[in-house]
């Protein structure tokens, strides 16, 4: 997969939570080495998932397939769950099969190894469901519910969970618009997404505005450039399969199909539910609704709605229009669901359901592999340091700190200035002076050594510089340098025995957004409490 830092990133994420990082931000392995403040920018969901099967003795490369495998069948659940409010049981298995056996989920897994972007696979139709629910019943559990799936979201995947705002949006003013009590189900809908904002605020508010000390505008800049990624028409229908990249123009070395299969039977439930619309003549506005975010999904990917992108600067860091075949994959498999409300026979509707399924399984199942297998990997594939340090840290350094030494790549790209015999051995480096370093503590948040000073000089901690960091010598505070070529702290050190501390610690900001998270849980906790001991009295 292209994305193959997934075993590397669990892996220094399960190291932070041994040391007792909580919440997790640094990934001491990645970044060369030199503490990457990961986890502070880039959704850390997926390996939560992925840590809870690794702390139930799973390799990481096992924990990773069932993270995977997990979001396959939630996502399918979820779909279900929610077509089946509209489309019945039957039309629900259908949906949750169409939105399952999608070209791109597989890209997303199998091509891409976009796992955060596959998860959000999950989320969407569950935010849909649970929010649906809040209209149908006055059960506060929903409120609860959908407050943890758009957290989920928003953990999973930040992006993904902006660009459904406008999916979202549109289905909240439907669900008000049809509602008989609209002001309450407004305030329900509301306080869901409040609180998923302020549970997951101790990710989001730190990400959007400490991103400015880092490099991560390369993303949008150069390395990503949305106008270089635009999808044509014809893609949508026929893409060639294949494992390469996103290129500018029509030939892409990965597809974009939204899946013939799903086309040729979105065509015949338009057609279906055109047919049933006239004749009965009732208002299904869902229908138009779908069919309206369909459209839409594919509209924006194509370069006709450049003009949009243009004029939404928070666009650019979605980098790639093709994401919102996400949308695309989800309406999709609404519409093809929704026509089995207009079949009354159950025998025909079964028949109709074995063919489509059928048809969308028979046509999409080939995409569900991968590339190769390679089977004498094992964990210390990804995690030895020859690995996480060089190979997989080139794959992705848009957070190193900003400053860092640069230079051009063959192809005219900005990537770091550095060789793999410049990734140091050891956590520390005697820059000048003459001293004896002996480490005593070496995790994420914390390292500790003890130095005898002959000659007084220069310290360096292989860590790069970020906000948070505090350093110490024999308990006292002192101040820091990083004017070096890749921003690593450094000290001087005086002549003597000394105790040396660096520090991670929380800033102003994030004391406020982790307090923020906290709190609001708790709140919510109390409430449900509170609540269920008077419904018990009742």
């Amino acid at each position: 997969m292209h994305d193959d830092e997934q075993i590397g990133r669990l892996y220094d994420l399960h190291k932070d939570v041994i040391a007792g990082q909580i919440p997790p931000r640094l990934a001491q392995d990645l970044g060369f080495g030199f503490d990457y403040p990961l986890f502070n920018f880039y959704p850390p969901f997926v390996y939560y998932i992925g840590e809870v099967f690794h702390l139930f003795g799973f390799s990481l490369i096992v924990s990773t397939k069932l993270m995977i495998a997990l979001g396959f069948l939630l996502a399918g659940i979820f779909m279900y769950l929610f077509v089946k409010e509209y489309a019945g049981r039957i039309g629900g298995i259908v949906g949750a099969i169409a939105y399952t056996y999608t070209p791109y989920h597989s890209v997303d897994v199998y091509v891409r190894g976009a796992m955060p972007e596959f998860w959000s696979f999950v989320f969407v139709p569950a935010i849909f469901w649970s929010i649906n629910k809040l209209a149908k019943t006055d059960k506060n559990v929903f409120i609860f519910l959908s407050t943890i799936f758009v957290a989920g979201l928003i953990l999973t995947h930040d992006l993904i969970a902006l660009m459904s705002s406008f999916f979202l949006g549109a289905f909240f003013v439907y669900l008000v618009t049809v509602a008989k009590k609209k002001r309450v189900l407004f305030f329900k809908i509301c306080i869901s997404v409040a609180l998923g904002l302020a549970f997951t605020s101790y990710f989001w508010l730190p990400a959007y505005f400490e991103k400015q000390y880092t490099m991560v505008n390369l993303l949008t800049d150069q390395l990503a450039d949305y106008h270089l990624h635009f999808v044509c028409i014809k893609q949508f229908v026929t893409s060639p399969w294949g494992y390469g990249g996103s290129l500018l123009g029509c030939e892409d070395g990965l597809s974009f199909q939204v899946g013939q299969a799903q086309l040729i039977a979105v065509a015949i439930s338009l057609f279906v539910s055109a047919f049933f619309l006239f004749k009965k003549r009732k208002h299904y506005g869902i229908v138009f609704l779908f069919l309206f975010l369909f459209l839409f999904s594919l509209f924006i990917q194509t370069n006709r709605s450049v003009f949009i992108w243009d004029k939404i600067p928070q666009f650019a860091y979605i980098q790639f229009p093709w994401r919102f075949l996400l949308f695309s994959d989800f309406t999709a498999a609404f519409l093809i669901a929704y026509m089995f409300t207009f079949i009354k026979k159950r025998k025909v509707k079964m028949i109709c359901a074995g063919i489509i399924v059928l048809l969308l399984i028979f046509l999409n199942k080939d995409y569900f592999r991968p590339d190769r297998y390679l089977p004498t990997a094992t964990d210390t594939s990804y995690t030895a340091s020859s690995v996480i340090n060089w190979r997989t840290s080139i794959m992705s350094f848009e957070y190193t700190p900003r400053g860092i030494a640069t230079k051009q790549s063959s192809i005219g790209n900005t990537v770091i200035n550095i060789t793999q015999n410049e990734i140091p051995k050891k956590s520390f480096t005697v820059i000048s002076g003459k001293m004896s370093v002996t480490q005593l503590q070496d995790i994420p948040q914390q390292k500790e050594y003890h130095v005898s000073v002959m000659r007084p000089g220069l310290l360096q901690l292989n860590t790069f510089t970020f906000p948070g960091w505090q350093t110490y010598i024999d308990d006292r505070n002192v101040a820091y340098t990083d004017n070096n070529k890749f921003k690593l702290i450094t000290v001087r050190v005086p002549k003597g025995e000394h105790t040396v501390r660096a520090v991670f610690t929380d800033t102003r900001l994030r004391t406020v957004a982790n307090g923020l998270s906290v709190t609001s849980i708790i709140g919510v906790i109390v409430y449900g409490l509170v609540k269920k001991k008077r419904y018990g009295k009742t």
